[in-house]
């Protein structure tokens, strides 16, 4: 292109960053070594291996890897709008910044006195009580930017359904054992594992988005509970995670969790005994398993399969391996859940 149009709206259209809640620990621990993969370097015979390395860091590692493929992602979404573009362009006989000005830029009507007056009321304070008009320039020209750029995302979703595209590029995968209490068949096409503190307040955020999850996919989906207690910051997420694993013994995982959940993970062990009366389980069996801390091996396997694949906040979502990170919407995990569901042909 020769003036600078399609930059200026892509700028807008593919630069905003949301950051999602997460709850996150002081800090993580160190992932044992493996002598196994690609050799980086050779000291005294000693050969130091790339898995060696990353191990070092596993969770920076991951992401960095992740924050590669987004970009690289972002980067060829960028490239697919402008070939689609240019070839548009081409079929029409015309330049792409005329094809952009006739079917994006004269649709954009100009903001409203009103518009404007809106916005300089709510924005006033910042612009440091400027007068209105001095600066309804550069709020029109503001409005303008945002609507044409809004303009250009439904003209290029509307191209994307005229053109055959097939994107070859692989989601970032990291391999997360499905063990635990789960939800849904084992051969389900979709798994997604939570890695989950009971005292953290983000995860109870993300617990509407997996309700709806289960009422959208169904027998599509296995969602499979993993433990990661904060215990740096969450004084009593360690002991409601050995509690829930006392109720799956007795078959009544998620009647704890969702009990558990309902007090903000603020239970001691004399109210997660209480808890598990009023559940119906033997109060004799669970007591004593809560006494003993018989799963605390267990939730400490749990915490370093998640160190292990880079997790260091929680909640913590893989689908299919694919990671998510914090209380994400179900609009963001519905999205993933139904490109897998494309991959597998489900």
């Amino acid at each position: 292109m020769k003036i600078g149009i399609w930059p200026a709206v892509a700028l807008v259209a593919f630069t905003a960053l949301v950051t999602w809640g997460i709850s996150r620990p002081q800090s993580a621990s160190l992932v044992p070594a493996d002598s196994g993969g690609e050799i980086l370097a050779d000291v005294g015979g000693y050969q130091i291996t790339r898995q060696e390395v990353e191990e070092v860091a596993p969770d920076q590692f991951i992401q960095a890897k992740q924050q590669l493929h987004d970009l690289t992602d972002r980067a060829l979404s960028q490239a697919i709008d402008q070939r689609m573009m240019a070839l548009e362009a081409e079929k029409e006989g015309l330049e792409e910044d005329s094809l952009i000005s006739r079917e994006v830029l004269t649709k954009v009507p100009d903001p409203t006195e009103e518009r404007i007056d809106s916005v300089y009321n709510v924005y006033r304070e910042q612009l440091n009580e400027a007068p209105r008009d001095s600066v309804a320039p550069q709020i029109r020209d503001f409005l303008q930017r945002q609507a044409s750029s809004a303009a250009m995302q439904v003209y290029i979703a509307q191209l994307r359904t005229r053109y055959d595209i097939r994107n070859y590029l692989e989601p970032t995968r990291i391999e997360v054992e499905a063990i635990g209490p789960s939800k849904g068949p084992p051969d389900a096409p979709i798994t997604l594992v939570e890695f989950s503190d009971f005292e953290c307040p983000f995860c109870v955020r993300v617990l509407p988005t997996l309700e709806q999850v289960e009422e959208a996919y169904g027998d599509q989906v296995r969602i499979v509970y993993r433990q990661f207690p904060l215990n740096g910051i969450h004084p009593n997420a360690q002991l409601a995670a050995e509690a829930s694993l006392c109720a799956d013994a007795q078959g009544k995982f998620w009647e704890m969790h969702d009990a558990i959940f309902e007090v903000r993970g603020k239970a001691s062990a004399d109210e997660l005994k209480t808890i598990a009366a009023e559940l119906g389980l033997d109060t004799g069996v669970f007591d004593g398993c809560l006494d003993s801390r018989e799963f605390q091996s267990r939730v400490a396997e749990d915490l370093e399969a998640g160190r292990q694949a880079g997790v260091t906040g929680t909640p913590a979502l893989f689908i299919n391996g694919r990671f998510l990170s914090g209380a994400q919407p179900f609009s963001v995990v519905s999205r993933v859940i139904d490109d897998e569901l494309t991959r597998v042909g489900g």
